[in-house]
């Protein structure tokens, strides 16, 4: 179910008046984490049943009454899921297609305004509330995905936990100067952040910060304006970079767990970092999605709540949060907010149905299966491409975003 901000249960939040405790189920916005600084946010796996069988053209929804969409650099792979479900999986190679976002504040802001019709975002910082408050604008938030807010050091660091009271200590007074504190080694502890626009820098705010603002001293030393640079600082400060000179001292950085888990996959970074343990629990997907992580929170489809019952907008938020929506989300490696109620993806018919797309420009005659060894799966494709058939070998891993190629022959006329 959606949930509606700012009527009279966020004044109240935005003068600190609902308790943290009051957590809302995945399926809506946390009242205490949304409109109030010092909330908590809570998500676990979705109860209620799942819708399935949704087609976006039965109900409406065609490439020209397609809404206004944006979103944060987190979720542009929603955005683009979103996209692709109405106007095709060749529509990447066409004009139009969604390869950059705004960014957290940006859209929302563009929403507030009225230039947007849906967004995918974090869930809102109160100063975006505030915004939406004197603009005289109601938002309505419905989660399609579960997300958290990780910390991260270089994977040298023998450092493993931090607390929230750590948290606020480093960025709100950078009141901690070496690692031994909180159980690592004699180095220095540099705090990186990011820029006030980004999503991960409103989650801090969010569930951590409480609204209060950060160091000065941090915000002039050590920002960094993209989540993959958050990325590389983090894991390479102590090195000294590309012209610097190495530093005893290790980084401590913050991001969003599929969003790492998603840039390991094209860069490898993961293997250069380490994610510390919150209040002595461990970001996995399994206590993300099962709300154990205590920074889980998740990520929005937000509509103005003007908008009409039956608009463009109303009726793609229900599909991302159908069966056919979550499998997209999943596909695109984010941790969908029904993911328990989804069927298992790992089977040997999506795998084929992986391979005849990756063959679409050929003329498929035959696919047999090689042989499967866990998550790892081998076929041999007779396919026929500018006149040519040929016997072509290909391999797929399984990953939490589905099957993906790892190996593969092509034929000699493609």
């Amino acid at each position: 179910p959606a949930m509606k901000l700012w009527k009279p249960a966020v004044c109240l939040l935005l003068s600190g008046l609902l308790l943290s405790a009051c957590a809302a189920p995945a399926g809506s916005a946390s009242s205490g984490a949304e409109g109030n600084p010092g909330g908590s946010s809570e998500a676990g796996p979705e109860t209620a049943p799942i819708e399935s069988g949704l087609d976006l053209e039965k109900l409406g929804v065609t490439e020209k009454n397609y809404p206004r969409v944006d979103g944060s650099t987190s979720t542009l792979g929603i955005v683009q899921a979103a996209y692709e479900a109405v106007f095709g999986p060749e529509s990447m190679d066409e004009e139009g297609y969604p390869w950059e976002a705004s960014k957290t504040v940006p859209s929302y802001e563009k929403l507030i305004a009225g230039d947007l019709d849906l967004i995918l975002a974090p869930s809102p910082s109160a100063d975006v509330l505030s915004q939406a408050k004197e603009a005289g604008v109601e938002l309505e938030l419905a989660q399609v995905a579960a997300e958290a807010l990780i910390f991260i050091t270089p994977v040298e660091n023998t450092a493993a936990n931090i607390t929230g009271d750590q948290v606020r200590d480093i960025y709100l007074h950078n009141g901690i100067a070496s690692w031994t504190e909180l159980g690592g080694p004699d180095r220095a502890l540099v705090p990186i952040c990011r820029n006030a626009d980004s999503g991960s820098q409103s989650q801090l705010d969010n569930l951590i910060l409480k609204g209060e603002p950060m160091d000065p001293s941090i915000q002039e030393n050590y920002v960094e304006l993209t989540m993959e640079g958050m990325l590389e600082q983090t894991a390479f400060y102590h090195t000294g970079g590309m012209f610097g000179q190495p530093s005893d001292s290790y980084a401590l950085g913050y991001t969003l767990f599929t969003y790492l888990q998603n840039m390991d996959e094209i860069t490898g970074i993961a293997s250069s970092l380490k994610i510390l343990d919150y209040e002595g629990v461990p970001a996995t997907a399994q206590t993300i999605s099962e709300g154990s992580y205590p920074l889980t929170g998740g990520y929005y489809a937000v509509t103005r709540a003007d908008l009409p019952e039956d608009h463009p907008a109303r009726v793609l938020t229900r599909w991302l949060r159908s069966e056919e929506g979550q499998v997209a989300i999943l596909s695109r490696g984010f941790l969908p907010v029904y993911l328990d109620q989804l069927p298992p993806q790992d089977t040997e018919e999506n795998a084929r149905q992986a391979v005849l797309n990756y063959y679409s420009g050929c003329d498929i005659q035959e696919v047999t299966l090689v042989g499967r060894e866990g998550d790892r799966i081998t076929f041999q494709v007779q396919a026929e491409a500018g006149g040519q058939s040929s016997l072509c070998t290909i391999t797929l891993n399984y990953y939490p975003r589905g099957w993906q190629v790892v190996s593969a022959d092509l034929p000699p006329g493609l």
